[in-house]
This record gives C-alpha cells, structure tokens and sequence, in this order.
C-alpha cells in the first residue's frame, strides 16, 4: 500500500510579533495532515530545508485548525506567502 502526500495549508504566526512579522502560511507536504506530530515534523521539514531549524516554536489549533507559532528571528528571511 503506498501512502498518499496531503498537501496541507498551515499558518503561521510569530511567537513575539515584532515589527517586521506578520502571519504567513506555509504549504506542507504532510501523510497524515490531521495528527499532531507527522505536521508538526513537516513544518520542521519545512524550515530545516531553509536552514531554519529552529523556527518552529510551537504547533496549536483554533476553531480555523492548526497553526505554527514561528519564532521571530525567522521573519528575517522569505518564505512563505503572507496572508495580509
């Protein structure tokens, strides 16, 4: 059986929000997109690959799903595309 790739929306948000964030949202690619931990290692995935190891903070969900909380020193760079 092979397993299938979800591509899954994420947003992302800074942990302080200094001036220069903002929310942003990311596209993972994801096996499981509603377990925890398989998204919680794709968005690390995701940064790693952008030699931003450490930008995942945390991982929560709202009433609009799950969302990143980004650390802050990671808005210096470009990625992900901003929601506004």
């Amino acid at each position: 059986m092979t397993q299938r790739k979800v591509l899954t929306r994420v947003r992302c948000v800074p942990r302080v929000g200094l001036e220069h964030t903002e929310v942003r949202e990311i596209e993972v690619d994801c096996d499981q997109p509603h377990d925890d931990e398989f998204l919680r290692e794709s968005i690390e995935r995701f940064f790693s690959r952008r030699g931003m190891g450490e930008a995942l903070y945390d991982l929560e969900v709202d009433d609009n799903g799950y969302f990143a909380v980004v650390n802050d020193e990671a808005y210096q760079q470009s990625w992900g595309k901003s929601l506004f």
